[in-house]
């Protein structure tokens, strides 16, 4: 009985859904015809402004016209859906003659259109006259009124189909309405009567069944149902009660396991990023290093090769003359030495090869090593150097080598650019938690636009050293590493024929 009951329902709502699609589309349809004779009579009566009135403006006209074409387009359109939905061959070709009206209408409203144009381009050259007989003949008394007729027939088609469907579909519900009713009665008194003998027998059993599947779907694996008896129920529960100490063992075995794998995977997983990025970083730097080996030693291998080769060509040069060359060599050397060692610093410091020995320590000890170098340099260049520094402690935690050498290679570059007999001022502060370390040195500017790049490796700035060589650019780099290492930070500034760098570092609380 619900099997038929639901199958007739189906039916009947199916159909009804059907009627009151085809009743939509059919007012849409009416809706757009009955605007469409609206936008052609708007339309008429603009032409007739323009030709009989002489009024210019075309937006009225324009609008009109565009609002006739959405109504044909959207006629067409709801048409061709109410096709799409047809199932009754009948139907479908009377939607179709309707389709064929609607491409009649459009020729009809295209060819009134370009005869339109052509008034309108008479009016314009002076044959208002000429337009106007041609309106009243040919669009006026001829394709205007066939065209209204094309609409009226549409709108008394439309409204038709309207209250047909809206019949069916009335009927449809009337009868659905009876047959529910009626089956719905017969088996509400079926299912009354099998309930009632069901429930005297099934309600215990299915009330224990229905609170074991709550508590296991639950996660309460423990629950069992000890339900006794002879009958099915009894062996369900068994079954039951088994399945949940089955799983419940399964379930610690597994989470015993996923635990293990978790822990493992994780600690795996840990270890290959960290072995993956050491690999990455390493293999980067040895390109970057074979790269930058291979561009600054091309340049004084190649002297050392012309050097070389000029002192085994010059059969009649002087004992002096070869102690030139040889000395030459051996300064060359000594650039590649150096050039070399700095390189293999900077690799093995990106990679995290070199470590700081950290120990607390007073930088005014820190600078005075600094200054020691510093002052040979100077006096050999016929720079001097003034030192201020701030009285009191200024203590910091720090390795002193490494601090040493990066305040000396700031000392170095402020020697080899300041002008001769210039005094560079040194200049140690510490306030306010950070200690500044300064080095001011007169001469050659440093351009605006090449500051941000000082720090990089080789690179050196446009200004000329007082020393025969400008160094290998790979100073301040160092010097930008071990500051960074020690959390502070490096900065420098040029201007006013005055360049200064500046060395700041946290000090100890």
């Amino acid at each position: 009985m619900l099997l038929s009951v639901a199958a007739v329902t189906w039916y009947y709502v199916d159909r009804i859904d059907y009627y009151f699609d085809r009743n939509r589309l059919a007012g849409a349809q009416l809706d757009s015809v009955i605007r469409m004779s609206a936008a052609m009579n708007r339309y008429s009566e603009n032409v007739a402004e323009l030709l009989l009135l002489g009024r210019t403006e075309l937006d009225d006209f324009d609008e009109a016209r565009d609002s006739l074409e959405d109504s044909l387009d959207r006629l067409e359109l709801l048409i061709r859906d109410e096709i799409g939905i047809i199932s009754v061959p009948a139907d479908r070709a009377e939607e179709e003659a309707e389709l064929t009206r609607v491409e009649q209408m459009r020729s009809l409203y295209e060819d009134i259109d370009l005869r339109t144009q052509r008034l309108l381009l008479l009016r314009d050259q002076g044959r208002l006259d000429e337009a106007i007989q041609i309106f009243r003949e040919e669009i006026e008394d001829s394709l205007d009124t066939t065209l209204e007729d094309h609409i009226g027939a549409a709108i008394a088609d439309e409204e038709a189909e309207l209250r047909r469907y809206q019949s069916q579909t009335n009927r449809l519900e009337r009868e659905l309405e009876w047959i529910i009713s009626i089956v719905t009665a017969a088996a509400f008194i079926v299912s009354a009567i099998g309930a009632l003998l069901l429930a005297r027998s099934l309600t215990r059993p299915i009330a224990a069944l229905e609170s074991a599947t709550r508590e296991i779907g639950d996660g309460n694996l423990a629950y069992r149902m000890e339900y006794r008896g002879r009958d099915e129920f009894a062996s369900l529960a068994a079954q039951v009660d088994n399945a949940a100490s089955r799983l419940e063992a399964q379930r610690a075995a597994l989470l015993e396991v996923q635990a293990g794998l978790e822990n493992e995977v994780s600690r795996r997983t840990v270890e290959l990023e960290d072995a993956n990025t050491r690999l990455q970083k390493l293999d980067h730097m040895r390109m970057l290093f074979l790269a930058d080996i291979g561009h600054e030693l091309r340049t004084p291998l190649t002297v050392l090769r012309g050097e070389a080769e000029i002192a085994l060509r010059g059969g009649s040069r002087t004992v002096e003359e070869h102690r030139d060359t040889l000395e030459r060599i051996v300064q060359l050397c000594q650039q590649m030495t150096r050039l070399v060692e700095d390189l293999l610093f900077l690799a093995r410091a990106e990679v995290d090869a070199i470590r700081f020995d950290m120990q607390p320590l007073d930088l005014h000890d820190v600078l005075e090593i600094a200054l020691a170098d510093a002052q040979v340099l100077a006096e050999e260049n016929g720079v001097r150097i003034n030192t201020t520094m701030a009285p009191g402690s200024c203590r910091a935690e720090g390795d002193a080598g490494r601090l040493s050498q990066a305040m000396l290679i700031a000392l170095d570059n402020a020697i080899k650019y300041a002008d001769p007999g210039a005094t560079i001022q040194v200049s140690l502060a510490c306030a306010d938690g950070m200690a500044v370390f300064r080095v001011q040195n007169p001469g050659p500017e440093i351009p605006q636009a090449e500051l941000p790049f000082v720090f990089s490796r080789f690179y050196r700035a446009r200004q000329p050293a007082r020393s025969g060589q400008a160094g290998t650019g790979l100073g301040l780099s160092i010097a930008k590493w071990i500051v960074e290492g020690h959390r502070g930070r490096i900065e420098i500034s040029s201007a006013d024929h005055l360049t200064e760098l500046r060395i700041h570092l946290p000090l100890l609380h």
